[in-house]
């Protein structure tokens, strides 16, 4: 790739290469077995190489960024709140487990997930850092979270008393989070039902009581915020009355983070900053967040067309003078050109949705699906985009040949999880999520791991 082959000299020969290659990745909290392993030269064949390994299609995730993003928001916490960092859903499609090291490498403090599979899956790396799972988990799901020793989120009595059967059926300690409904109306226990069950709880000798929290619904409306904060800390101040300690207190979302400092309490949970993304309607409070995150493809197949051909299925585009076509290889199997829709909000939501709409079917949207950049400049995707392929119109591109690199814009939540994650520092790849899920580790030809020590 581009930034590859720019990192290494030309005059500098592969012996050199191969000799200044000083890194080790080091991983004393993991216990990872790699499946495979390949050697990696830094030079102009490291595409063809990547593309043996990944395919034509990968997404590029910048561990130095995920680093610099946590740095800056730790930057705007106060000692000794601690950071959460929020993995879910592969860690909004970055890959759950490189990111869950990274994370912890620079100085996050726990890692939070929502479903029982994302914990298992964390701890199967060798994962050993605390993971809070945010759910309500299913009767019988609670023993083998239990054995992977996963925080529970404790919604309801019934789930409390589920947790305690389960802790006393596979014979270790549960430790829980017990979670308050103040607002959002999704999962908690209602404000009244929090200290007589604390209090009966602390009498359980199977389970452990870490941690209460709470989730802004609005964060970004103050009024609302506030209003949330004040049920959760009449909700403290119950609990302290009756001499019951939790150590962990927590209800800031990234966006409760950015508003509302003093609600850090012991700890936030930040998810989307740190894939730099700020949240909508949020300040910026002096964060410079970098992107980790870039999709790339290669071209498959160039070919000339004819003015008045028409294109794709349907032939719904016909082109109007005579131009070269290209190939890529991915499609809204992919999640490419794929946007999610939600329910519009009110009028001026539902006008701004219809506006998109037709800009997209006009081609002048912008947004996903609709244009690709080759060599900096942008291409126009025509006609429909197919399951796995997709067409370019490279007219006004004539040096674009077969093979070479495309970036594309993909929506993070609909990215496959079957696209392989190919992870860089400071451009150099160091570690690939293959499409099977084996994480393959790069090596030199001499050997050598070429990750640099990241103090994991």
């Amino acid at each position: 790739m581009q930034e590859y082959r720019r990192s290494c000299p030309k005059q500098l020969k592969r012996k050199e290469m191969e000799l200044s290659i000083s890194f080790f990745y080091c991983m004393p909290l993991f216990d990872v077995n790699y499946s495979l392993k390949i050697g990696w030269c830094q030079s102009p064949v490291d595409l063809a190489k990547l593309t043996r390994l990944a395919g034509p299609r990968w997404i590029e995730i910048e561990a130095t960024a995920l680093e610099h993003n946590l740095r800056a928001v730790k930057g705007l916490l106060q000692p000794p709140t601690r950071l959460l960092a929020v993995i879910k859903a592969d860690a909004y499609g970055a890959g759950a487990v490189e990111v869950a090291r990274i994370l912890l490498a620079t100085g996050a403090d726990y890692l939070g997930v929502t479903t029982l599979a994302e914990g298992q899956e964390l701890r199967r790396a060798g994962i050993t850092a605390p993971i809070l799972l945010m759910s309500p988990l299913l009767p019988e799901e609670l023993p083998q979270a239990l054995t992977d020793d996963l925080t529970l989120t404790i919604s309801s009595r019934s789930g409390a008393e589920a947790a305690a059967a389960a802790a006393a059926t596979v014979g270790r300690q549960a430790r829980l989070h017990l979670k308050v409904e103040t607002g959002l109306q999704r999962t908690g226990l209602e404000p009244g039902e929090v200290v007589p069950l604390a209090r009966e709880m602390r009498c359980w000798p199977v389970v452990q009581l870490e941690g209460i929290y709470s989730h802004l619904a609005e964060a970004a409306h103050p009024g609302a915020a506030r209003r949330q904060m004040e049920c959760f800390q009449r909700v403290l101040m119950e609990l302290e009355g009756q001499q019951i300690s939790l150590p962990l207190k927590h209800i800031c979302n990234s966006t409760g983070l950015l508003l509302h400092p003093e609600m850090h309490l012991d700890m936030v949970r930040a998810g989307t900053l740190l894939y730099g993304h700020f949240p909508y309607q949020a300040p910026r409070r002096g964060l410079d967040l970098k992107n980790p995150w870039q999709f790339k493809a290669r071209i498959l197949f160039i070919h000339d067309v004819a003015a008045g051909t028409p294109v794709g299925y349907g032939g719904d585009y016909v082109v109007k003078k005579a131009t070269r076509l290209a190939v890529i290889p991915v499609g809204y199997a992919d999640g490419f050109a794929l946007t999610p829709v939600s329910r519009p909000k009110d009028l001026n939501d539902l006008a701004r949705h219809l506006v998109k709409t037709v800009l997209a079917y006009l081609g002048r949207g912008g947004g996903e699906g609709t244009a690709v950049t080759i060599a900096g400049q942008r291409a126009p995707v025509v006609g429909r985009v197919g399951m796995q392929l997709s067409i370019v119109d490279v007219g006004h591109l004539p040096e674009v040949k077969v093979g070479q690199e495309v970036q594309l814009d993909l929506r993070r939540p609909t990215a496959s999880a079957r696209l392989p994650r190919v992870y860089c520092r400071e451009g150099q790849p160091y570690l690939v999520r293959t499409t099977s899920g084996e994480m393959v580790p790069v090596l030199s030809s001499a050997g050598q791991n070429l990750a640099p020590g990241a103090g994991i």
